[in-house]
């Protein structure tokens, strides 16, 4: 090896070991320490882009980031459609703290009306959950969500809510309600698009 390709790595070395410790002397400063985070990579080629989300107890309920949320669909774009009176297949994944989902298909342009299918599921956690959604032939037109309810043992106790936030074209919100009262809202990295949805025409 020749003195300049030693050299050179030499440098490189110091450079990285140099600054790798100033990260971990950033991280060790207490005051400027934030929540816990997942880094979530939702690029097709394995890292590209990516989504940042508040890592969550795993002993609340609480839903896959790997598998979201989707409506079952044919269509090649991936963008589920029914027409009004359809019955309608989605899956949610849950974790291992979940017993109960209550999934609501909710209006997105008019989302503080009342949801027009309910489906209720028991679980034993760590599955991936087939949900029928069934609604009415009068029902009208438009681009519908899940919103999805997550308990325990006891719903009484501790809800996992997750709902969008005012823009259908963002992502979920994760509320923690605990005896009725909101304690926690965070954004999470789960998507509306395109199979977050469904489209009744």
């Amino acid at each position: 090896m020749k003195l300049i390709d030693v050299r050179h790595a030499l440098t490189s070395f110091a450079v990285l070991t140099s600054g790798a410790l100033a990260l971990a002397a950033c991280k060790s400063d207490g005051a400027a320490a934030g929540p816990p985070v997942n880094v979530v990579n939702i690029g097709s080629d394995g890292g590209v882009q990516g989504c940042v989300q508040p890592r969550f107890p795993a002993e609340q309920p609480d839903l896959s980031v790997i598998r979201q949320p989707e409506f079952i669909t044919e269509n090649s774009n991936g963008q589920a459609t029914a027409r009004p009176g359809d019955e309608i297949e989605a899956e949610i994944t849950v974790n291992a703290a979940t017993r109960y989902a209550r999934i609501e298909l909710k209006d997105a342009w008019f989302a503080p009306g009342q949801p027009i299918a309910v489906d209720e599921i028991n679980t034993a956690g760590n599955q991936t959950l087939d949900v029928l959604l069934v609604t009415e032939p009068g029902q009208r037109f438009g681009r519908y969500y899940m919103r999805i309810t997550l308990c325990g043992l006891d719903c009484g106790d501790q809800e996992v809510i997750f709902d969008m936030n005012p823009d259908i074209n963002s992502d979920y919100e994760r509320t923690v309600f605990e005896d009725g009262v909101p304690i926690q809202t965070d954004r999470t990295c789960l998507d509306f698009n395109p199979g977050g949805t469904v489209l009744i025409q």
